[in-house]
């Protein structure tokens, strides 16, 4: 039986073991030399991923797309960058048209996510990406429908034609689980811009048996709640 190390060794990363969310792969995009002048959150909600990209570059286009009834795009406030509203599946975007499409934890609320992934295919420049983040052990939040583990979520990535080249780990699975049943404190927020609890004694085990990155990545997505992913559309 093949191993999570087996099936996903080549797009676990060994430069370093922090957790990140979906932040490491914007950041990442927008300070690149080819950074995109055209950006697309979907499922935006709120909106709030067009400063982030903004911070990098204030004249990019940013356009958030969401369906019509989400809750969190109905916070939104007068003045706010305008939502494009779509059905869950079919993208308002010409085929090709797209350098990058971002989705912050968006995935485990999607209905038909092999229709998206394919149809986020369809809209994504050859060459181009898609990063975000989603869930592989979180509570119900918010009308979620699934989790992924890192493998299905690379499944699903690669039956829509697009390539998986790095996934990384964000906060812990069990933290996640012990906010949702504590009613989710706010005391919980520092997780994530700090290590979560695992995910330190995790380090900890990498530093006392002298194991690389890889290996630390590797045990952490094994219990994430979270993970980070960067995806490309093939350039032929």
């Amino acid at each position: 039986m093949a191993t999570l190390w087996e099936l996903m060794r080549d797009c676990i990363p060994d430069d370093h073991a922090r957790q990140v969310t979906s932040r490491f792969y914007l950041d990442e995009a927008m300070t690149s030399a080819r950074a995109p002048d055209r950006v697309v959150d979907l499922g935006c909600g709120r909106g709030t991923s067009a400063a982030h990209f903004r911070r990098h570059n204030p004249r990019v286009r940013w356009v958030g797309v969401d369906i019509r009834d989400s809750p969190e795009a109905r916070q939104r406030t007068p003045g706010d960058d305008p939502v494009l509203h779509y059905d869950g599946v079919r993208l308002p975007f010409r085929t090709g048209a797209l350098p990058l499409v971002y989705s912050h934890q968006v995935f485990e609320h999607v209905s038909r996510p092999r229709e998206l992934l394919a149809e986020i295919g369809r809209v994504l420049r050859p060459g181009a990406v898609f990063i975000g983040s989603t869930s592989q052990f979180e509570p119900y939040h918010s009308f979620s429908l699934w989790n992924y583990t890192p493998y299905g979520f690379r499944v699903l990535v690669e039956e829509a034609g697009l390539t998986l080249e790095e996934i990384r780990p964000s906060l812990d699975g069990v933290t996640l689980i012990m906010r949702s049943y504590h009613g989710r404190p706010a005391e919980y927020g520092r997780y994530w811009d700090e290590a979560s609890p695992l995910n330190e004694e995790i380090d900890t085990w990498a530093q006392r048996t002298k194991r690389g990155a890889a290996l630390a990545n590797l045990r952490k997505l094994t219990y994430c709640g979270q993970f980070a992913f960067r995806v490309r559309k093939p350039a032929n």
